[in-house]
């Protein structure tokens, strides 16, 4: 008998103790779950700032009629559907062979494509429109060109590689032409790529695509620039 109530005292005092380890071990688990939490010490605010990203656009119409341009969230089930619409319209009434509004885009980090459309600003049926993925803090050239009558939009990131004394250059060229420097061919370009930067030393005649010579005067001498160009020259220079 005095053995059995021994055992029942020795049952009681171990459910006893695990009944006290389980409540101990989910208080530290609570506990050391609201300290990682508040050690995060960031709002909802915070958190929302950190899943924000932004892109800047800048726009280039070497078209040979005045454009407008569109930015609109990529959505895989819908296309291109609605990229058109007037909300959408973020540099509008850019003339042929200017440089257009630059546009800041915001998006959350899991929605980083973009549709991004060219409109003739008069006549309607004329639009063009690609897709490309973001990157936070993209600086990116969208540039709406033309070969051998085909309307095209290019996207290519924005970048600059000052040097003093010398105008730094980089071609985008519609087509395959020789690039030569002082007399010198440096490369053939390739249609709808640029180049890497050239370093020209003389404004008037120091570069020439396809044997014709790029005027690069009203350019600052030191800066980075990108020239568009076509069989007949320079279409738009940009500076970067």
């Amino acid at each position: 008998m005095a053995i059995k109530m021994l055992n029942r005292n020795l049952m009681l005092g171990l459910r006893d103790i695990m009944n006290r380890s389980n409540k101990g071990f989910i208080i530290a688990i609570a506990v050391s779950f609201s300290t990682m939490l508040a050690g995060c010490g960031e709002s909802s605010d915070e958190l929302d700032d950190k899943l924000t990203h932004t892109a800047d656009l800048y726009f280039i119409n070497s078209l040979p009629y005045m454009a407008d341009f569109y930015v609109d969230k990529r959505n895989i089930s819908t296309g291109y559907s609605g990229l058109f619409d007037s909300n959408n319209l973020v540099s509008a009434d850019v003339n042929t062979n200017d440089i257009g509004s630059a546009y800041t885009y915001s998006y959350k980090a899991i929605n980083n494509m973009i549709n991004l459309g060219v409109k003739d600003s008069v006549n309607v049926n004329k639009e063009e429109r690609t897709t490309t993925t973001l990157k936070n803090s993209d600086d990116l050239w969208v540039i709406a060109w033309e070969a051998s009558g085909e309307r095209l939009l290019s996207v290519i990131d924005k970048k600059s590689n000052n040097t003093a004394d010398v105008f730094n250059v980089r071609v985008f060229a519609n087509d395959s032409y020789d690039v030569s420097v002082d007399g010198v061919k440096i490369l053939t370009t390739e249609k709808g790529k640029v180049t890497e930067y050239l370093s020209i030393n003389h404004c008037v005649d120091g570069l020439k695509v396809a044997g014709r010579a790029i005027d690069l005067c009203a350019a600052n001498i030191g800066g980075t620039y990108l020239l568009v160009v076509d069989n007949n020259g320079k279409r738009v220079m940009a500076e970067e």
